[in-house]
């Protein structure tokens, strides 16, 4: 499941291009509130073998996972297109993450990790399982991830941006999706 984050009502409106509704404030943050893997389970199954957190998750007592984001800049504005997700990583790095969570300075002291990502973003195609590098950010700040992958459109997005009018699109069919 997916939400939008942080929508405020007394901003700037925009015509929808998908809709044609008119939409209130700038949503350009959506988050996956678990791992697919974790939200496919039943609820038994995830009492059974699951352990989360609203930053960490642990399946099984071998499969590890951290939350972070995406931050895909909009070309001319100080904004970003945000979308939270969550990432499978090794064990050694999920320990580290853990024991530096509350440090200051952390963000120059560990990483960058590998990690796979294990939410399918909707708005990207055949993002499951892709390649990503997971940066470490200052305390507050959940981790940033960065796709590897040099030819996926997520890729390209991250890199040079993607405009507003795409960002109302993304925005808009993550909307429609919430809404289902």
């Amino acid at each position: 499941m997916i939400q939008a984050v942080g929508e405020d009502m007394t901003e700037t409106s925009w015509a929808c291009s998908c809709c044609g509704g008119i939409h209130y404030g700038e949503p350009f943050s959506f988050a996956a509130d678990y791992p697919d893997t974790f939200a496919n389970m039943s609820a038994d199954q995830r009492e059974a073998r699951a352990i989360i957190t609203s930053d960490q998750c642990i399946i099984d007592q071998d499969q590890f996972y951290i939350r972070g984001c995406f931050e895909i800049p909009i070309r001319n504005t100080e904004q970003a297109f945000v979308y939270g997700a969550w990432v499978r990583v090794y064990e050694d790095a999920f320990d580290e993450i853990e024991d530096f969570w509350e440090i200051e300075g952390r963000e120059k002291r560990i990483g960058p990790y590998k990690g796979r990502l294990v939410n399918e973003l909707k708005i990207y195609p055949e993002t499951l399982n892709l390649r990503l590098e997971v940066r470490i950010q200052k305390v507050g700040a959940r981790p940033l991830f960065v796709s590897e992958d040099s030819h996926h459109r997520l890729t390209i997005d991250q890199l040079f941006g993607i405009t507003r009018k795409q960002a109302e699109e993304y925005s808009c069919q993550l909307m429609r999706v919430i809404q289902r």
